[in-house]
């Protein structure tokens, strides 16, 4: 008895000498130096900021998880457009589907649109949407864009704020603020059942998560997968089975990082073509000729519609304003899908125009920072 009392009393002494022991190599003691007292207050610190840590990215991961079932609920909102022939063209040359293959010879279909010309007028798809918010004025879908499981990722309701272009830059659909925000319209020229701004400039955020306009940088890979991917759909809350077709994809920079005596392409303030002067229709097809990484035989001219899908970019890090830019015209009859699509090409670096920012850091090149 008094043996095994005595192994047990030695086990305790133990555990307690130990803890102790940690206890003094951990937290300030009686005795230590101020180096010592220096690397235990520091240690705390560390195990401090790491908790708080922790703890913030658990609150962003809860955060991200709501933000992509939101963007996934929305998503199921898509309207049915129909699929009505009446008072349609088909494209000339055009036939039921475009044969395009990517570098490993995969065969991919691209279904011709059937061309409606339908008058402008409420689309009954779009009441639901004008029930959640009296501020949706449009639906664009890239369908070739696709997820895991086969669907668009970029499949949204665009909105426009009758004032500013602020307010849908950090709110959603329902008023509520985020960080995402919402895909937009440029607000200058309001869209109405009277008309709407020749040429629409459509922005979104480019989100870690993927969502909004993050894969519009895939259009970055260059004339393959705009040859695959050639189409954008996007109808007013006036229209229907509307098909719009690359024409150029650029590097653009913001008007307060515009180059010193030079003058960056300003994109975003083509709306409606003057007959002359700044923003005349030929000044825009020219800049976006210029800029643009790729090239088609594409027609377009001051009559066509048209659609420009701006987003951030980070090849010039966050301190410069550099947008990814894609512009696509209206398909009308006169347009041949398979001709387009076989007329995509790369243009050599040394044929693309860069704004001075770009050149300084990268020189006249293509450079795409991350991955798309």
């Amino acid at each position: 008895m008094s043996m095994a009392n005595e192994i047990n009393t030695t086990r305790v002494s133990y555990k307690t000498n130990f803890f102790v022991r940690a206890a003094k190599y951990f937290v300030p003691w009686k005795g230590d130096g101020v180096s010592e007292v220096f690397r235990k207050l520091m240690f705390i610190a560390s195990i401090a900021v790491f908790a708080v840590s922790l703890d913030s990215l658990a609150d962003y991961l809860r955060a991200d998880k709501q933000e992509l079932t939101y963007f996934e609920e929305i998503r199921s909102l898509e309207p049915d457009f129909g699929n009505s022939s009446e008072g349609s063209s088909p494209s000339k040359g055009s036939s039921d589907e475009v044969d395009t293959s990517d570098k490993k010879g995969k065969i991919t279909k691209i279904e011709n649109p059937v061309i409606t010309v339908e008058p402008r007028e409420l689309q009954e798809w779009a009441l639901p949407l004008l029930e959640r918010n009296d501020d949706v004025v449009g639906w664009i879908k890239i369908p070739g864009i696709k997820d895991g499981n086969g669907d668009a990722i970029i499949n949204y309701p665009v909105l426009q704020h009758e004032s500013n272009n602020d307010y849908y830059l950090h709110h959603n659909i329902d008023g509520a603020y985020t960080e995402s925000g919402s895909i937009f319209a440029d607000s200058v020229v309001p869209i109405t059942l009277e008309g709407q701004a020749n040429n629409i400039t459509i922005y979104g955020h480019n989100m870690m998560n993927g969502t909004q306009f993050a894969t519009l940088q895939r259009f970055k890979k260059g004339a393959d997968f705009i040859r695959q991917n050639p189409l954008i759909e996007f109808n007013t809350i006036y229209e229907r089975n509307q098909n719009y077709v690359i024409i150029a994809s650029f590097i653009g920079i913001d008007a307060e990082d515009q180059d010193g005596g030079e003058g960056a392409f300003d994109y975003w303030n083509y709306r409606n073509f003057t007959p002359d002067g700044h923003y005349s229709f030929e000044t825009w097809k020219s800049n976006i000729l210029k800029y643009s990484w790729i090239e088609s035989s594409v027609d377009f001219n001051e009559d066509d519609d048209y659609i420009t899908l701006s987003t951030c970019t980070y090849e010039l890090g966050s301190v410069r304003t550099v947008r990814w830019v894609v512009v696509a015209k209206k398909l009308t009859a006169k347009d041949s899908l398979d001709e387009i699509v076989e007329s995509y090409k790369d243009k050599a670096d040394k044929d693309i125009y860069f704004f001075r920012a770009w050149r300084d850091t990268y020189g006249n090149k293509k450079v795409i920072v991350g991955g798309v």
